[in-house]
């Protein structure tokens, strides 16, 4: 499924992490993993709290992170980013499906995505 062993551990480790968020009470609209044209993968979360500032959202999810250390160990690696459902990459990825699984190659409104992996299909 993922390419390298490097990318599986940060892959694994996204995935983890979006079962501990919605295990402790995250609603989460969707979470996406994105793999970049450096190879790297970065989690993109959206929230289904509506109204709640990146910052408080931010924090939410470094608790969380901190809470279940032990159980991701390649939390230092990575990366993620909580957005809204109208960022170009969510709104990309969703012009081509909104269910779980890997979408490859997507083009929308000059965003380009050549590998997405959907956790969490969009509400």
């Amino acid at each position: 499924m993922v390419e390298n062993d490097y990318m599986r551990e940060e892959f694994a480790t996204a995935k983890r992490l979006v079962d501990f968020l919605e295990q402790d009470g995250y609603g989460l609209e969707s979470a996406v993993w994105v793999v970049d044209e450096e190879g790297s993968g970065r989690l993109y979360l959206v929230p289904r709290k509506k109204g709640a500032s990146d910052l408080q959202e931010t924090i939410r999810v470094a608790y969380t992170i901190s809470a279940h250390k032990e159980e991701l160990p390649a939390r230092h690696d990575l990366r993620y980013s909580i957005v809204g459902s109208q960022n170009p990459i969510i709104q990309a990825i969703w012009s081509a499906t909104r269910r779980a699984g890997m979408v490859r190659g997507i083009f929308k409104n000059g965003t380009y995505i050549d590998t997405a992996y959907i956790l969490r299909p969009a509400a």
